[in-house]
């Protein structure tokens, strides 16, 4: 009977989150982007049907009419986001075009605290589906049965109309091959708005059926975001039939884990997707062409600076860092404590930026999960600082460099030679949440409470003994460490092995073509990266003195994408430029519920879509438009090009 109640409640978790991620479907077989903000979107959903019917619905027909309400709604705000967004984003790279929509997700949520606020709600089920169906000693929630019900019929128009209707017919033609489809007539931008608007109507009516189904509050995004990505890498990214198939999947697998391991709720489905990935990486259903087109991965173009730079321009870059670091160690002379401490982070913020930026910027390679590595090293320093093992910093620090470097091996090894693309991102991501529930469910490390009080150290010499216990003292370290961490690095990307790099992400098909192996120097980057992230979660754990599960989770994770692309990937400073920005927003906007990642959100899609280059690309194409402006203004220049012209033509 057990059995039967798990696999029964395994299928009600699957249909929800196939109801969740149908649209997610649709926008990447239609526009080829994958909707990081989806989540957002439904969370939307949900509160806008709570607002038209408040947390006790008088009917069934009253909850389906305020699903219908907020699919509408949630259409309309899709039709402005293709015309403003997505349309934009078909023609930058893959991922630039999920920081993107990640930018639109912190720019909802925030939104979400800001009108609705932050408190917690609840809706109960209309008295029709708030009993059971009994079948003999089985018990079935009629909710549950509603929402089955609605899942399959969901599947069964998308399915009737995407593969069997000639409006199917022609929106699979677009998505197909959108410039002959444009050729032979058909108006390829407004199908797009209309598959997206769609798509929007779909998560907006799930939000509103789904709303007895859990408490509203502005982190329910989180509900279905990472188990509606699984669903539609398992199925095959733009494939109904398998987002379907996959979702029953899902479903059942968090039923099998509620048996088999009820002390770890949800980590059987992130080590089955692991797996699945390793053994399937373009899922069930994989498009025509998936595995041609993750060969070649690179990334969207940037304004970067070459390996070599001009003696001048070289200068010029020293003296800048010496001053920033001159006015950073002063910082502890005349700022609070609060700033100081939003400094300090920033700086170790920097160092995680930098280190996943060798892996995006320079091998073309993109990760989900890079936090577990920060992770990793924080809580190995932090538990041996606590249980004042004897064991010097120094050599604490070098250990998590090691710690960090051998599970990057591991994992790299692995994920480097059996995926790329999206497959790799999930694959780390999933990865990190592994981490993360470890963590959660480990007495020793402190479970949800995480490692508090941890210790700051002293630093032995033999003839002095440094004492890093006062903020001060300990800020000192961090900016020394962190500097020869981003001087370290540096020298490394400016060196023969970095610009090898730089070929990889420009064309990894031509550089095996030459004899460079792909593979190896990817895996050497990611060895790297993930010991320096490792080295970053040592140096940040003795400054917060406390170290969290969520140092691991994939909203970290992203932290270092969003620095990275706001500075400018193109460029081996864009990682720290972009941690000032953020870090600095975030301070100015503390007391203010949600304004700080309306903001954020905001600041970072501006320049995803306008520079993709980051601020420094941005600063680098005004520079060269104001020298251009320059050379012209001199006496005589005007002439040259035509000049030029007439000597071409000459014997």
């Amino acid at each position: 009977m057990q059995i039967g109640f798990a696999l029964f409640n395994g299928l009600t978790v699957g249909m929800s989150i196939f109801l969740v991620a149908a649209g997610i479907t649709l926008v990447f077989g239609m526009l080829k982007i994958l909707n990081i903000a989806h989540g957002s979107f439904f969370m939307i959903g949900a509160y806008v049907a709570y607002s038209a019917i408040g947390s006790q619905p008088d009917s069934t027909w009253q909850l389906v009419f305020a699903a219908i309400l907020s699919g509408g709604v949630l259409a309309a705000l899709g039709l402005v986001l293709n015309a403003g967004v997505f349309q934009r984003l078909r023609n930058i790279g893959e991922a630039y075009s999920l920081i993107a929509t990640f930018a639109l997700l912190m720019i909802c949520n925030g939104a979400t605290k800001i009108i609705w606020g932050v408190n917690y709600h609840s809706v109960s089920s209309p008295d029709a589906l708030a009993g059971a169906v009994s079948y003999g000693s089985f018990f079935a929630p009629s909710y549950s049965l509603f929402i089955i019900g609605l899942g399959v019929l969901t599947f069964l128009i998308l399915e009737i109309v995407i593969h069997r209707s000639p409006v199917g017919k022609i929106v699979r033609a677009v998505a197909h091959d959108p410039w002959m489809a444009n050729l032979v007539g058909l108006n390829t931008s407004r199908i797009y708005a209309l598959v997206v608007m769609a798509a929007f109507f779909c998560v907006g009516m799930a939000g509103g059926l789904l709303l007895p189904n859990q408490s509203l509050t502005p982190l329910l995004f989180e509900s279905y975001l990472l188990q509606s990505f699984m669903v539609v890498i398992i199925g095959g990214l733009g494939n109904i039939r398998g987002a379907f198939i996959g979702a029953i999947m899902l479903g059942l697998i968090e039923g099998a884990n509620f048996l088999m391991l009820p002390g770890l709720p949800g980590i059987l489905v992130y080590v089955v997707l692991v797996g699945f990935l390793l053994w399937r990486p373009h899922g069930l259903f994989p498009q025509p062409g998936a595995d041609t087109a993750d060969r070649v991965e690179g990334m969207a173009e940037t304004d970067g600076v070459p390996a070599t730079m001009p003696p001048k321009l070289l200068s010029g870059g020293i003296a800048a860092a010496v001053l920033v670091v001159g006015i950073l160690a002063s910082t502890p002379f005349w700022a609070n404590a609060g700033f100081l401490f939003i400094v300090g982070f920033a700086m170790v913020e920097a160092v995680l930026a930098l280190s996943w930026n060798l892996l995006f910027g320079y091998a073309g390679l993109t990760t989900f999960g890079h936090a577990a590595f920060f992770a990793l090293g924080a809580y190995f320093v932090g538990f041996l600082l606590r249980q004042d093992t004897g064991i010097p910093f120094l050599a604490l620090l070098s250990g998590s460099l090691a710690l960090g470097a051998f599970i990057a091996f591991i994992v790299g090894f692995v994920a480097i030679r059996r995926t790329s693309g999206i497959a790799l991102g999930i694959l780390t991501l999933s990865l990190g949440e592994i981490l993360r529930r470890a963590i959660n469910y480990s007495p020793a490390l402190g479970s949800d409470d995480g490692l508090s009080g941890i210790p700051r150290p002293q630093i032995d010499l033999g003839v002095i003994l440094v004492d890093l216990s006062s903020e001060r003292a300990y800020f000192w370290f961090l900016l020394a460490a962190c500097s020869l961490v981003a001087l370290a690095l540096w020298s490394f990307t400016v060196g023969p092995i970095g610009r090898v790099l730089i070929a990889l992400r420009q064309d990894p098909v031509r550089a095996e073509f030459l004899g460079i192996d792909v593979r190896r120097y990817r895996l050497l980057a990611f060895v790297i990266s993930g010991a320096v992230a490792a080295l970053a979660g040592a140096l940040q754990a003795p400054w917060a003195q406390i170290v969290t599960p969520e140092a691991a989770s994939y909203l970290h994770s992203t932290q270092p994408m969003l620095n990275t692309l706001l500075g400018g990937s193109g460029y081996f400073w864009g990682p720290i430029v972009g941690s000032a920005i953020f870090s600095g927003i975030s301070y100015a906007t503390r007391t203010l519920a949600g304004l700080s990642e309306v903001v954020s959100g905001g600041i970072l899609l501006v320049v995803v879509l306008a520079a993709p280059g980051g601020v420094l690309g941005l600063g680098s194409r005004f520079g060269r438009m104001w020298r251009l402006g320059a050379v012209r203004k001199r006496p005589g220049v005007d002439d040259l090009p035509q000049v030029g012209k007439r000597a071409v033509g000459r014997p």
